[in-house]
């Protein structure tokens, strides 16, 4: 990351349109809450953003789901009148990191800070170490430009990532992301933005622009906040005086190609029991300031809002792509909104949905949902939606004269109905047995008071998008409980920003060390969190088969996994527990949290004195630790479990980890080869733990696997197990796949 300017040029064809995209893209994760991301040091969360991320659509995701929440975001910053450095004027000029494309060679040029980092991560504490069974499971730390510096960090968040970039209009970016594991306020991230007008539009100290007092400068938000295989409707609050919440969020919806009920889920990997798109997903605008001179918050800003097609190139792609025709579009959706597009309708009061209510100053378009009247049921039924929606909010005008700032303040955020809640909601409602809704929520109430939901307008407005049946009807309440739970999450962050970060904190999370042993497993965890004033004691908590609760992706079992409190250590002192109350054979995982008493705790968004956990999601043993028996003084009795193994009996499955086949009653030390039935070496496998089981594979990903990671077709196998004295036995595999 310490490097000299590097430039990675990639050439992009999408559909029919090219363009260049120059994107060097280092990042760094945040990963200390349930709701996580990846940094781009040059403030880029667009689609092509893969940097040294490895992978595309997956922005922003909340702990161990499935989907992302934010499918990709961009920004433009624009202004009129523009100067360049050879005098020309420019009637708009566009800059920024666009939804697709960013070139941070001639646009968004990530600057070095004195020690020649683009990007820097600050935690509050040094992070916990987790080792299972000698392997340490924890993330690195610190990795290059990481450091612990809590004098660093605003407030009292427990990480904070930074960068700082030049554009080519002349205004200094510096980006701060800030995240929190403390449980109030884990579910959404911070991005604390400063614009300053330096009239640097390079890397080099010549300042180009000295004296340019910029006019009519916006800046706008873009984001697409689902996975590409789910059809989201959009809403958001704040284009009220009533709304106390200014929030841009989406939904699962219903797709049109669907021919029943599959809300809350794509159309691939529809594995039983699971949801995969059954998030509510948004941005909170928690600070705009009123000017470069009043830092106070601008309740009226963003000034413009709306929601339209994602798939218009001239506010999908990076401006040096596009052109000054271009610029111009952009810059009147930012000043103007976008009724003059003709798709969305301007919000005004002769077409306010809800009369009661007074509209904001502003350019705001209808909500989206709003537009869903009968015979509009899905976002495709929109013929100016080609593909998906994007929602968009601009905040202005400033003007900045040389050295002038502002800061513009949002998060971005999840709602998410229980994992578990999902399991058992999606199993009855596949199986046709009744479903219960939420609590006050009635579908044909007989006291006559009729219809009584959380459902979306959507939905509201066309039963038949949940097939007018009481259990479909019932599922997709409890899906949209999401949505409340956004809300909830983003006036926690909107509190948080009011507050300059300041939010109570618990104790910090121990280290943990697990070790698997015969008869039982032990847990052992350090003394850290004991340097708080107010600590009160420990929570050992144990989830058999996942690490994460509820987690399902690319499995066929029927189990999963509940996080459990089994043990409660108050006061300080102890540091290490033997579980033995374990099945041989099955994955075990483990996390350790600190409470203090709560005295000193306060205030916070929900009141004073709570008790507060360390974070749950810092210390978890993601490698699973494994009861064991002692070593057999006998070849005779090795088995093999299960076997024969079945793909499609998941009853006879390990929780899970549905391709492990385990050897029970080894010897302490032998040699187990696996052939065909025609004599093809599959697999070596050297036991050396001294215990009397070993599985055909160390890693999951080597599970029924040959050495090249080949998985194993059905039929017979022969295990060959060797001790290193020359004694022998075979043992018979039957694998049906």
């Amino acid at each position: 990351m310490k490097r000299n300017y590097i430039i990675i040029g990639l050439l992009l064809t999408c559909f029919l349109f090219s363009y260049n995209i120059s994107y060097a893209g280092f990042t760094k994760q945040i990963k200390v809450g349930a709701y996580q991301t990846f940094v781009d040091d040059n403030t880029h969360e667009g689609e092509t953003s893969t940097g040294d991320r490895g992978s595309m659509y997956q922005n922003a995701f909340w702990w161990g789901w499935p989907a992302c929440a934010v499918q990709f975001s961009g920004w433009y910053l624009g202004t009129e009148n523009w100067t360049d450095a050879n005098g020309t004027i420019w009637p708009v000029k566009l800059t920024g990191a666009a939804p697709v494309t960013v070139n941070e060679e001639k646009a968004q040029m990530p600057v070095a800070d004195a020690d020649g980092y683009y990007i820097r991560r600050y935690m509050r504490y040094s992070p916990p170490t987790v080792t299972v069974d000698g392997y340490q499971t924890n993330d690195p730390w610190p990795l290059e430009a990481d450091e612990v510096n809590p004098d660093i960090i605003p407030g009292t968040a427990d990480i904070m990532v930074t960068s700082t970039i030049n554009t080519d209009m002349g205004v200094t970016i510096t980006q701060k992301v800030l995240a929190w594991t403390q449980k109030n306020h884990d579910d959404y991230i911070v991005f604390d933005w400063t614009f300053t007008n330096t009239g640097n539009i390079d890397l080099d100290d010549e300042i180009e622009l000295p004296n340019q007092t910029l006019e009519g400068v916006h800046f706008l938000r873009s984001s697409r906040l689902e996975r590409w295989d789910s059809e989201f409707w959009y809403s958001g609050l704040g284009e009220y005086e009533q709304d106390t919440l200014r929030l841009r969020y989406a939904y699962p919806a219903r797709r049109k190609s669907d021919d029943k009920d599959w809300t809350g889920n794509g159309y691939w990997d529809r594995q039983p029991g699971w949801l995969w798109n059954s998030q509510s997903v948004g941005q909170a605008i928690c600070h705009v300031d009123k000017t470069v001179d009043d830092e106070t918050d601008d309740f009226n800003q963003p000034m413009m809002t709306g929601t339209e097609n994602s798939d218009l190139l001239w506010i999908r792609n990076d401006p040096t792509s596009t052109g000054p025709a271009d610029w111009q579009l952009v810059y009147k959706v930012m000043t103007e909104g976008w009724d003059w597009r003709g798709n969305v309708p301007r919000l005004t009061e002769a077409n306010n949905p809800y009369p009661d209510l007074t509209i904001r100053p502003g350019y705001r378009s209808v909500r989206m949902q709003d537009l869903a009247v009968t015979g509009t049921k899905f976002i495709l039924d929109l013929d100016w939606v080609t593909y998906g929606a994007a929602y968009f909010w601009a905040a202005g005008p400033y003007t900045m004269k040389p050295g002038d700032t502002f800061r513009i303040v949002w998060a971005d955020g999840f709602g998410v109905i229980n994992p578990l809640k999902i399991w058992e909601i999606e199993k009855k409602w596949e199986a046709g047995q009744t479903v219960e809704p939420p609590a006050g929520m009635t579908f044909d109430d007989a006291a006559g008071v009729g219809l009584v939901d959380n459902m979306p307008v959507p939905y509201k407005n066309n039963p038949d998008l949940y097939d007018n049946d009481k259990n479909s009807w019932a599922r997709d309440c409890w899906i949209f409980t999401g949505i409340d739970s956004l809300i909830q999450n983003m006036n926690a962050a909107q509190w948080n920003v009011a507050h300059n970060y300041n939010v109570p904190t618990a104790p910090l999370p121990p280290s943990v060390n697990v070790t698997s042993l015969p008869n039982k497993i032990v847990i052992e965890w350090g003394d850290e969190s004991e340097s708080a004033s107010d600590f009160a004691g420990y929570r050992l908590y144990r989830s058999e088969g996942f690490w994460y609760e509820g987690y399902l992706r690319n499995t066929n079992t029927t189990d999963h996994g509940e996080w459990q409190l089994i043990k409660d250590f108050s006061g300080s002192g102890t540091h290490s527990y033997e579980d033995s109350d374990v099945t041989r054979g099955l994955a075990y995982f483990y996390k350790v949290t600190a409470y203090d008493d709560g005295v000193s705790n306060g205030p916070d968004v929900y009141g004073n004195n709570q008790v507060l956990e360390s974070g749950h999601f810092m210390n978890v043993t993601k490698r699973a630790a494994y009861l064991t028996r002692a070593a057999a003084t006998s070849l005779d009795n090795i088995v093999v479990v299960p076997n024969p193994y079945n793909s499609s009996a998941t009853d006879l499955q390990f929780p899970g980890e549905e391709r492990k086949i385990v050897f029970y009653e080894l010897p302490p030390v032998c040699t187990i080869t696996i052939y065909t039935e025609s004599g093809d070496l599959v697999r070596t496998i050297e036991h050396t733990n001294g215990s009397g089981d070993e599985a055909w594979g160390v890693l999951s990903e080597q599970w029924m696997a040959s050495e090249v990671g080949q998985v194993v077709v059905s039929g017979l196998y022969i295990a060959h197990i060797e001790t290193p004295d020359g004694q022998s036995v075979n043992r018979k595999i039957v694998i049906v796949r």
